[in-house]
């Protein structure tokens, strides 16, 4: 009798191993080519459709970005049957170019799976300003920044940015001020109501001569009008370019080697200063330049030994933390840029708390 029951229960675990819903999705990646933007809600549909032998329910449908609202059948799909899963965005809401993900969560042995939803927007002729969706006075901008990403020390780039006329007059656009003088702009020509035009801006590493992330801002005029929130953000960051050192030239280039990368300063008192040292080590064959530090608050500052550190030498980077106006925990990071081309930018921490 032992031995019945038991073949009953493997027969009844074996037939629930093999007995279950499958889902299929009829095309799981959905693309929409030169989709036009719009400021009303759009619906798309994806199949699914039970190729198992059991019922399936479908537990959520989770879009990996708050644009995207999911709404499906919450009966269980039968065997050979299918239901369609909406998915309902806005379009101007979207990048001009777009990849998002979808996840199915459902009672299948694969209990989970992917979806996505990708294209691109282009202007709608009866709409036009709506991918321009940032608004300086009745100029609307496809974008707020310029951001030139990676740029090396000797190269000189160009990026243009878009906008969009929604005045009633004609607008010529120009610089609030003078620029910095590691940069150019064009503004080609006056644009008309309901017209678009251009800013093209000029970055020129060579006299910028400067390391790592810089932000500036770029004012900009109207009719010769000065509107102070009229302002786009000009971005890059520097980078020495070590990629065509040979395999000679990097063997003896210089090694920046740290005594230690964190720095515990402990409890201090309020509106006080303390510090903390860091020993840095030429281990390579050249000398070593330290190209520039940035910290990530005005409450932190480096004092350097000296800038260049020969071969086999040593200098200390001592790092002072200003408590005013801070309580409680702190931790502050330091980057170091040198001329290692293996490691040009080495981040230090110090961290610590402040009596209340």
């Amino acid at each position: 009798m032992k031995h019945y029951i038991s073949l009953i229960c493997c027969l009844f675990f074996a037939n629930a191993l093999f007995s279950q819903g499958v889902i299929k999705v009829e095309q799981p990646n959905l693309t929409f080519k030169n989709l036009q933007a719009d400021d009303q809600p759009m619906t798309v549909s994806y199949t699914i459709q039970n190729t198992g032998n059991q019922p399936v329910l479908i537990h959520r449908i989770t879009p990996m970005t708050s644009l995207l609202t999911a709404d499906w059948p919450h009966d269980p799909l039968l065997p050979g049957k299918s239901c369609e899963l909406k998915i309902t965005f806005t379009p101007m809401q979207l990048q001009e170019k777009f990849n998002m993900r979808i996840l199915v969560y459902s009672n299948t042995k694969v209990n989970r799976t992917e979806l996505t939803l990708s294209g691109n927007l282009v202007d709608n002729p009866t709409k036009p300003y709506l991918l321009y969706k940032y608004n300086m006075n009745g100029l609307r901008f496809k974008n707020n920044s310029i951001n030139f990403g990676k740029v090396y020390t000797w190269q000189t780039v160009s990026d243009t940015i878009e906008y969009y006329n929604t005045l009633k007059k004609t607008v010529k656009l120009g610089a609030l001020y003078d620029l910095p003088y590691f940069q150019t702009v064009f503004i080609p020509e006056e644009v008309a109501p309901g017209k678009k035009g251009k800013i093209i801006l000029t970055l020129d590493a060579t006299k910028k001569n400067d390391y790592g992330y810089f932000y500036e801002p770029l004012l900009l005029s109207v009719n010769g009008e000065k509107v102070y929130n009229n302002r786009l953000s000009v971005m890059a960051e520097l980078r020495e370019d070590f990629s065509q050192l040979s395999e000679q030239e990097l063997a003896n280039a210089p090694v920046a080697t740290f005594d230690k990368k964190e720095c515990n300063f402990g409890e201090i008192k309020p509106n006080s200063k303390t510090h903390c040292d860091f020993l840095l080590t030429n281990t390579g064959k050249r000398p070593l330049f330290i190209r520039k530090t940035k910290t990530t608050c005005g409450c932190t500052a480096v004092t350097l030994g000296k800038q260049e550190v020969p071969a086999g030498q040593s200098t200390t980077l001592r790092i002072t933390f200003d408590s005013e106006g801070k309580f409680g925990r702190q931790h502050k990071t330091i980057t170091v840029i040198t001329n290692d081309p293996k490691n040009p930018e080495t981040t230090l921490t110090i961290n610590g708390s402040i009596k209340k």
